[in-house]
């Protein structure tokens, strides 16, 4: 039996997306943030082509699971993108930066951030790892969607994607209130030089960060957006909901719980982020599969939305018609 082209879920998403965007066109006029639309159109190109492709599976009812991945793919990409464009909004305000007091607190729950760093990284196959493993977060997301689509997973993928979404608007709102980018990027503001081994973040990207905080933003183009927010750590927020997606797929759930311990092993050196951001991602994490568990169990119970049910209301008759016209010729 079909979903019909909408699900609740797809509601959730697109209601995000909607807002998001709605909060961007409402905002940046008011701000001094340009968007070079040319550069991003390919984005949303994709968007709509795999949009278009899900929904045809749908429609034609040929593969639920190919129909669902594809799109939910869709959602996630035009809603990253928007989400990024929102970040920057939260940039403009230019608030000081809290990084020096989330320093403080690291100092005084006794971790010494710098030793962590040179420690892990001075074996050269580790650090290499720890590189790796920081840089597979978003490959992830797009892995996890494609197998619980494919699966038929619907409910774990339903729960993970708006899960995904709601993490990050809230890193967003956090950070626009009490914005930081991080120690690796207080050590170069405190004049320190960049250090021997290879980091995620490179000492230019961390300067840039500190630019685009001085002001004014420059023309936002595809090549340029960059992730800005410190604390929470959203690359810890992907780890844990990529153990999440993941989680009861044979042979692929152990790995990512261990390569995603790595991956958050690998947050403060390689993301350059401070012990305690990695703590506030932990805590927006689960809120958000909170949040998107009791989405999706309060709109189980309402009644389906009309598009979805006119959709089962005509594979109903169909079914119904063929039924009569085998008892026709059966003479039954």
């Amino acid at each position: 039996m079909t979903r019909g082209l909408l699900t609740y879920a797809d509601i959730w998403r697109l209601g995000v997306i909607l807002a998001a965007s709605a909060l961007f066109g409402l905002v940046a006029p008011f701000t001094s943030v340009r968007i070079d639309w040319e550069s991003l159109l390919p984005l949303y190109v994709t968007g709509t082509v795999l949009a278009g492709f899900g929904a045809a599976y749908r429609l034609r009812g040929r593969d639920e699971g190919i129909g669902a991945a594809l799109f939910v793919a869709a959602q996630l990409i035009v809603y990253t993108n928007v989400a990024v464009l929102d970040n920057y909004l939260g940039l403009e305000l230019r608030r000081p930066l809290n990084d020096a007091f989330l320093a403080s607190l690291d100092s005084a729950m006794g971790v010494d951030w710098w030793a962590y760093v040179s420690w892990v990284k001075s074996n050269p196959f580790v650090g290499r790892l720890l590189t790796l493993a920081y840089l597979s977060s978003l490959p992830q997301v797009a892995i996890a969607v494609i197998l619980l689509g494919f699966s038929r997973r619907f409910d774990r993928l339903d729960r993970f994607t708006i899960a995904f979404m709601v993490s990050s608007a809230l890193t967003i709102a956090i950070w626009t209130a009490f914005p930081s980018f991080g120690a690796l990027p207080l050590r170069y503001a405190q004049g320190f030089a960049e250090p021997a081994f290879h980091l995620a973040m490179t000492k230019d990207e961390a300067l840039k960060l500190l630019s685009l905080h001085a002001g004014p933003t420059p023309t936002l183009n595809l090549d340029g957006l960059t992730g800005l927010i410190g604390c929470p750590s959203f690359h810890t927020s992907l780890a844990i909901l990529s153990v999440y997606a993941l989680w009861g797929t044979p042979y692929i759930g152990p790995v990512a719980a261990v390569w995603n311990m790595i991956v958050l092993a690998s947050v403060p050196a390689d993301g350059g982020h401070h012990f305690v951001d990695i703590a506030a991602g932990v805590i927006v994490t689960f809120t958000s599969l909170a949040l998107a568990d009791a989405a999706l169990r309060r709109a189980s119970k309402a009644p389906a939305p009309r598009f979805a049910t006119l959709r089962l209301v005509r594979h109903g008759q169909q079914s119904g018609d063929r039924c009569a016209q085998e008892k026709a010729g059966t003479g039954g």
